[in-house]
């Protein structure tokens, strides 16, 4: 069966998600979401994924086959590992040698030479350039051993340089731009990419440092641009900003602009201030934050400050972090694997030495538990991204799966850091312990790269927008018919109805009328209808087959025995939440728009159960018989937690929930609550609330 997807939006149409904020009386949201959608329906066609995505199939079908479960192994088998391994070796000698950090924990200068030359910061730049052509999977592999090799920070520092950096040059640069920048990437200078604000993070669309244009940039008669990023427009936590480095800067064309424009340029190897004949100001310092301590991370001030044409790529600046998001948080996970593989080394070594009640640490079974924990977060967090990699390079649209492999991938390292700590102690907290080194970059992993919760949300609307546009529009239209007057104006917030409930019959009955009336009269209303009879009839028809052993069925033959039963668990829950989706559309309605916890609960569903079943398809295709007992071990964690998550049957509970985080959140918004009113809060750092 086809996977293809002709039927997919085109960048132009309108976001399903803007409609129904809109139609919710949210008229500031819908701007920003609807921005927000339509930057990434348009880096998802420059990617050209002609196929849909895994995570929509697995839920409203038709389910990929086995062979496409299992691809991400062999495309990690198949990759010519010498290009990773020169990199490592050289990294691993400055590290022998005591050399790749500097006394204050700072990657060392002899690192960088080292490493550079090797051909590390051009890993996936083409050979034109200076690089060394490799592919992404293959960079997957080399970030997973610098970290699991304690060298996360190299890792890091090197995943920025070519996804979020390289990365957008590749994709949007001209000829010309690509030939002047990539080559110095490729020797080995740093790249960032400056798109947080003090006063501006998650929202990209809302950046407020912008350009004005100027015919004479130069003094020559040149023109360009001036740069206003001052005051809480400073771009802030930009990881790779250094003195002399370059930096892609993402700034709004005119102050009041709506464009989002993207500008490459070479920063000054010093602090510049205004008079002395110069007309511009600029400084780099140091961010000041407690993770990535070993990296470059800075906040940049720029005032009137030059750039030239040709330093502009002509591309909305949010599309292009679309584009790029897709390879970071697949070497995010990466990432993530190899700091797993790091605290289940170390781990294990203390419990096989250390002596414990009734004989060595490890004989013991909760040591022993918290070490599955490490070693089934690394092979759950390989196997999503090498999965996410393979997928990409095949056209299929990543949506949904590379927001599951970043928060999937970013939990478990925190949940083996911790897990480490219980079987470590107070040694894991030495400050000569490379486990203590990582402990706030696995706080900060759920945060770069896009808040995990924040992400899952996203990706149920990216897995839902189909069937949402198809079968639910009726249901928003009419309620959205609702909110307005006779005019056509949008009626006051108080007198806007965002459910229809049985108490609606008696505060609103000509209102449920007036509905139900247009309902019956919406084709789209009808489509569900037929939609919900026809999918109930395939789950009737499927009953008997809950029977028949999980063995004896073709699709799991192709499974490893011990995993099995994991995976089909994992895909008939999956087809479940197609279900459970729409009752919480029929149960909230245009209130969904609000409800962030029943979203975010169903996003934690998915990537649990697509988790589930992309560990068993890996492990069985390494058929490793130690990597199948982890896997083993690992999904039945995993299953452990999708059970107790209720979500049609936890409706009202979720009701009563959000109510009282309602009423507690709205106690502290005024002011009210007795357990902070007398406690002076701690100034910002980067103070964000007075606009310059």
């Amino acid at each position: 069966m086809s996977t293809t997807n002709p039927n997919a939006p085109s960048p132009d149409a309108a976001s399903t998600a803007a409609q129904a904020l809109a139609a919710a009386g949210d008229a500031q949201s819908a701007q920003d979401v609807g921005a927000l959608d339509a930057a990434a329906r348009q880096a998802a066609a420059r990617l050209g994924a002609h196929k849909r995505s895994l995570v929509e199939r697995l839920i409203y079908g038709p389910p990929p086959e086995a062979d496409e479960l299992q691809s991400g192994v062999r495309g990690a088998a198949n990759a010519d590992g010498k290009p990773a391994d020169e990199v490592l070796a050289a990294a691993l000698e400055r590290l022998a040698c005591g050399e790749a950090f500097t006394a204050d924990g700072k990657l060392s200068a002899e690192l960088r030479r080292a490493v550079a030359a090797a051909g590390a910061y051009g890993f996936t730049v083409p050979g034109e350039f200076g690089g060394k052509d490799g592919a992404y999977v293959q960079l997957a592999l080399l970030e997973e051993e610098l970290a699991a090799n304690g060298l996360g920070p190299l890792a890091v520092e090197i995943s920025g340089e070519l996804t979020i950096g390289a990365g957008s040059l590749l994709a949007y640069g001209t000829e010309g731009q690509k030939r002047t920048f990539l080559p110095l990437v490729a020797e080995g200078q740093l790249m960032a990419f400056g798109l947080t604000e003090v006063g501006i993070g998650v929202n990209a669309k809302k950046v407020r440092a912008y350009v004005e244009p100027d015919p004479d940039v130069d003094g020559q008669g040149n023109a360009g641009y001036r740069l206003f990023a001052d005051g809480t427009r400073n771009k802030l936590w930009i990881t790779n900003a250094t003195h002399g480095g370059l930096v892609a800067v993402v700034a709004r064309i005119g102050k009041t602009g709506r464009q989002v424009g993207l500008f490459v340029t070479r920063l000054p190897e010093r602090d510049i201030e205004k008079g002395d004949g110069k007309d511009h100001a600029f400084w780099c310092r140091s961010s000041n934050t407690g993770a990535f301590t070993a990296n470059h991370n800075a906040r940049l001030h720029f005032d009137n400050y030059p750039l030239k044409e040709e330093q502009r790529i002509q591309a909305d600046g949010v599309e292009v972090l679309f584009y790029c998001l897709r390879m970071g948080r697949c070497m995010l996970a990466a990432m993530a694997a190899g700091y797993q593989r790091m605290f289940a080394t170390d781990a294990a070594a203390y419990a096989s030495a250390r002596e414990g009640v009734g004989g060595k640490v490890i004989r013991h079974e909760l040591p022993r538990q918290h070490l599955g924990t490490m070693l089934g977060g690394a092979l759950l967090s390989r196997a999503l991204s090498h999965l996410s990699l393979e997928q990409d390079k095949n056209g299929v649209d990543l949506a949904g799966l590379r927001d599951l492999t970043k928060s999937a991938a970013a939990q478990s390292a925190l949940a083996s850091q911790i897990a480490c700590e219980r079987v470590l102690g107070g040694r894991s907290f030495d400050r000569s312990s490379r486990v203590h080194d990582a402990r706030h970059n696995m706080h900060v992993f759920g945060v770069v790269e896009g808040e995990d919760d924040l992400i899952l949300m996203g990706m149920v609307k990216d897995v839902t927008d189909r069937f949402t546009s198809n079968y639910m529009a009726g249901m928003l239209g009419v309620l959205q018919s609702l909110n307005v007057d006779a005019d056509g104006k949008p009626l006051p917030r108080e007198q806007r109805l965002l459910r229809i409930t049985p108490a609606t019959l008696f505060s609103a009955p000509g209102k449920v009328w007036t509905a139900t009336r247009r309902l019956l009269t919406n084709r789209s209303f009808w489509k569900l209808q037929a939609w919900i009879v026809g999918n109930g009839l395939i789950e009737l028809l499927r009953l008997p087959f809950r029977l028949v052993p999980t063995g004896m069925i073709p699709r799991y033959q192709l499974v490893h025995e011990d995993l099995r039963g994991y995976a089909r668990f994992a895909e008939r829950r999956l087809r479940w939440l197609r279900w459970a989706y729409l009752g919480i559309n029929l149960h909230l309605q245009l209130e969904l728009t609000r409800a962030q916890i029943p979203l975010q609960r169903l996003g934690k569903a998915i990537e649990l159960l697509v988790s589930m079943l992309a560990l068993a398809h890996h492990a069985t295709a390494t058929r490793d018989k130690s990597l199948i007992r982890v896997a083993a071990l690992q999904c039945e964690q995993l299953q452990t937690r999708v059970r107790g998550l209720r979500l049609l049957t936890g409706l009202w509970q979720m009701d009563r929930l959000r109510k009282q985080v309602a009423a507690v959140g709205d106690d502290l918004e005024r002011g009210d609550n007795p357990l902070v009113r007398d406690v002076e809060p701690q100034p910002f750092a980067h103070p964000f609330e007075d606009a310059p």
